[in-house]
């Protein structure tokens, strides 16, 4: 599965922009390829286990483990053999009071401004406080599934109880970025967003490197800091990506997919689709059109 760069997708309702999606995973094929969006997610694994990348760093979510995406932040995800996972994802402008009072001043503006962020894999929550976390998220998931009348109130009540927890605890964290800081992480969104367009057609380096009024050599090693892969890598990856789709979505030969995806070289596209896939285009087609 591969959504688009700059995520545009409508999460839950415009009076209620908050959505929940439970995915299970039964043959361990699941990707979502880097991608960014303005609303916050927080991910729950139930079981199995998720690889992340986000903003290079790599992190692995367990049963019972939980992480946080701020606005903004690119992420990617993974999973490894079957899985199930829950993602909350909201607008955080959904937390916001009609009437500017203390609270909203002292408790939501900062994070609905992005100056205090999530962290995004907290090591130092409390026991008690990890009770807490796991208590207020699980109850998300299943009034959000099954929605009771007073559904809208009770799951903004626990997203609250959950904020709450992060400031009693200290566990927020300021936000250093300066705005001349981002211009080099807008530029990299960009090139990201000209692979996602162009994945088709030859990519050069120089090319990428331009977007961001860096050297090639630079560029490789920013890219890398910034995405956990290299340039090479992750053009490759998103190729594999969207021949997947085709394989599932097409009759079209393999050999033909190969060529629609930005591969001139079949032995290539085989020894690659393996690597990333675990499995030969033929075998994943067979195992999802039967799964």
């Amino acid at each position: 599965m591969a959504r688009a760069y700059h995520e545009e997708t409508t999460h839950g309702t415009s009076t209620f922009p908050l959505q929940v999606y439970s995915h299970h995973d039964k043959d361990g094929f699941y990707f979502v390829s880097q991608h960014w969006h303005e609303e916050l997610e927080w991910i729950y694994v139930e079981y199995g286990i998720l690889n992340l990348t986000i903003h290079g760093d790599p992190f692995v979510l367990n049963p019972g483990d939980f992480c946080f995406i701020n606005s903004g932040e690119l992420h990617e995800i993974k999973s490894i053999g079957e899985s199930l996972h829950h993602a909350i994802v909201f607008n955080p402008n959904f937390l916001d009071f009609a009437v500017y009072d203390a609270c909203q001043h002292h408790f939501i503006r900062p994070i609905t401004n992005g100056k205090l962020l999530f962290p995004t894999f907290c090591s130092t929550f409390s026991p008690n406080d990890l009770g807490q976390f796991h208590f207020h998220i699980k109850e998300i998931i299943t009034l959000y599934h099954s929605f009771p009348a007073s559904a809208f109130l009770s799951i903004k009540i626990h997203i609250l109880h959950i904020i709450e927890l992060f400031f009693q605890g200290n566990y927020l964290i300021e936000n250093t970025i300066s705005t001349k800081g981002k211009e080099p992480l807008n530029n990299l969104k960009k090139v990201i967003e000209y692979i996602h367009i162009n994945y088709s057609q030859l990519i050069s380096l120089q090319t990428l490197s331009d977007i961001c009024f860096m050297s090639p050599n630079y560029f490789c090693h920013y890219f890398k800091q910034e995405i956990g892969k290299t340039p090479i890598h992750f053009i490759n990856e998103y190729r594999i990506e969207k021949a997947c789709e085709l394989l599932l979505e097409s009759s079209l030969p393999i050999s033909e997919i190969s060529l629609s995806v930005g591969f001139d070289n079949f032995s290539y596209f085989i020894r690659k689709f393996r690597e990333y896939k675990g499995v030969t285009p033929k075998k994943y087609r067979l195992l999802r059109n039967n799964s």
